[in-house]
């Protein structure tokens, strides 16, 4: 309370304007919580960009590890958990990633991991190709092709009505991430920052 040289008059904050600052969506709570703690009791990251995976044939951890069949050429995208190139693999790559439905093991050969070693060393979002390998209960997919999909999870901060794609892609980004090009009017800033999601796990 205003007091001596100011008294009787009325304090500034009961003539300032209430703010309401505008609720946070439910995919910009998930990227606070992955950005504090790592990980989310909300949604999992890939569920907001499921419909777009899907529209691209890529399918699910749980479908991969249960619907396909030794041989099958497949597509599946997660977030990188685990990247693994023991010293007795002769140069194999081993990466674990993750989706709303449960995980995936991929196995990149050394010659591949040359190829793509941008892709699979700076990825959050990594969606490969690749034959499904089962041995009984055991599953991976051997990879041929890795994209960077890191970008598409802009679109969990990305506010409902601001009906936009998510990317606007050149040709020079079509081998990182190969969904089709936007109209330059339809361009959205990167919001969400690489740090809010973890570059998974190395050992060497």
């Amino acid at each position: 309370m205003p007091v001596e040289l100011f008294k009787g008059q009325a304090s500034e904050s009961v003539l300032e304007t209430q703010v309401e600052l505008p609720l946070m969506s439910k995919g910009e709570h998930v990227v606070q919580d992955y950005n504090t703690v790592g990980l989310s009791l909300k949604a999992h990251p890939v569920n907001f960009v499921r419909s777009q995976l899907d529209m691209l044939n890529i399918r699910s951890c749980h479908a991969i590890n249960n619907d396909s069949t030794n041989g099958q050429l497949v597509k599946v995208a997660g977030l990188v958990l685990v990247r693994q190139r023991p010293g007795t693999a002769g140069g194999v790559c081993f990466i674990t990633i993750e989706d709303e439905s449960g995980y995936s093991n991929l196995v990149v050969f050394e010659k591949l991991f040359e190829t793509f070693r941008k892709e699979i060393l700076h990825s959050r979002l990594l969606m490969v190709e690749g034959r499904l390998q089962r041995e009984g209960q055991v599953v991976h997919v051997i990879v041929s092709k890795c994209f960077d999909f890191t970008k598409m999870l802009g679109k969990l901060v990305q506010r409902e009505v601001d009906d936009l794609p998510i990317l606007t892609l050149a040709r020079g980004d079509e081998k990182t991430a190969p969904y089709p090009a936007q109209d330059k009017r339809s361009q959205v800033r990167e919001v969400v920052p690489k740090e809010a999601f973890h570059g998974g796990r190395n050992f060497k």
